[in-house]
């Protein structure tokens, strides 16, 4: 029974001066089903976001199995609901020089309408973020695009912190200091002081052939994982919004990735490493 529609409500109800008057008009059954909903994590009454900026908040390759669908004089019509960065994203992967034609209201709203059926063409109906379940993890829907990757880089030295304190040959280890971005050197440094206490498949970096673009996949991969494996226990709905956010690609690697720890203590610590991580990159 839990939509968006219920949780509104529920909120409405919260928030309001008159929740014992509002109660009393309800169906006991109906009270009991509000009451067993989560908490949302603000508040949806107050509004939710316009389908347009549901779909704008979604990384462009996503629309590209949509789009490869039809002639290039039909895709600068649903060009034309989507923000300047994705515009230019998808004119430059479909060659188009024009500009998107311009619609009326109503062909706008069944330009999105159209849009976001095929982005639930799995039938997953996920939330609207403002009506997620309170998650430490939601911060990550604050972050763009940009900053998402370079948490997952920062998350990487995790990985890399293990592995080099078991890495003998040294101009292995001057090599791979040398790739490494400087924030991410400093990140490094202060994890090699301390005692990783969550360790995964050891990477095998002592049979790397020091070709910086392998490294970068490796750790990058690494970095998915342990975001993955935080995000293992967290509501459908954020999954849905995080992994748009993401391109189609990492948001696959993501998914096959996501894998309960079964260790209540390992999962509260990845989630620490992630959170303490949007604060450095927010």
């Amino acid at each position: 029974m839990m939509g968006p529609d219920w949780l509104v409500l529920k909120d409405f109800i919260d928030l309001s001066d008159d929740k014992s008057l509002l109660c009393q008009t309800l169906d006991d059954n109906l009270l009991e089903d509000l009451e067993s909903f989560p908490t949302p994590s603000s508040n949806p009454s107050k509004g939710l976001l316009s389908k347009k900026e549901r779909i704008n908040q979604v990384h462009y390759s996503w629309f590209i199995p949509f789009f490869d669908r039809m002639k290039d004089c039909d895709k600068y019509l649903f060009l034309n609901v989507f923000d300047e960065n994705h515009q230019t994203s998808l004119k430059e992967y479909y060659d188009l020089s024009r500009s998107p034609k311009e619609l009326s209201s109503l062909g706008e709203n069944y330009a999105l309408s159209v849009l976001e059926t095929a982005l639930k063409k799995d039938n997953i109906n996920p939330l609207p973020l403002s009506c997620l379940p309170k998650d430490p993890l939601n911060q990550l829907l604050n972050l763009t695009r940009e900053q998402l990757l370079t948490l997952v880089d920062y998350l990487s030295m995790h990985d890399l912190s293990l592995e080099l304190k078991t890495m003998i040959s040294s101009s292995h280890l001057k090599n791979i200091r040398t790739i490494l971005p400087n924030h991410q050197k400093q990140y490094l440094n202060k994890l090699l002081q301390k005692i990783e206490p969550i360790s995964f498949k050891p990477m095998g970096l002592c049979h790397w052939d020091g070709n910086e673009a392998k490294l970068k996949k490796i750790l990058h991969q690494r970095g998915l994982n342990r975001l993955s494996k935080a995000l293992a226990l967290s509501n459908h709905s954020l999954l849905w919004h995080l992994t748009h956010k993401l391109d189609i690609g990492r948001a696959s690697i993501v998914k096959s990735l996501l894998k309960d720890v079964k260790n209540q203590k390992a999962q509260k610590v990845l989630i620490s490493q992630v959170c303490d991580i949007i604060d450095k990159v927010h």
